[in-house]
């Protein structure tokens, strides 16, 4: 039987940083607005263009259909 003690296991989880960006989807008129958190280690600031695109279309392949216009980190 293994026992653990209390406050050993998994890691804690990496910091995030999240950045306020204002983005012009390809297509449609105005702008969007949102917020997105970049993990250090799994993503990067050069990664939020997919990361909006995931969410629109459940495709990150479809960054290029993404303009960030305004960046807002810490």
């Amino acid at each position: 039987m293994t026992v653990r003690r209390r406050g050993q296991g998994a890691p804690p989880p990496p910091e995030r940083t999240a950045y306020r960006v204002v983005y012009a989807v390809r297509g449609e008129t105005g702008v969007r607005r949102a917020e997105v958190e970049v993990v250090p280690g799994y993503s990067q600031e050069g990664d939020i263009p997919r990361i909006l695109a995931a969410r629109l279309t459940g495709r990150p392949a479809d960054a290029a259909r993404i303009t960030v216009l305004e960046l807002r980190g810490p």
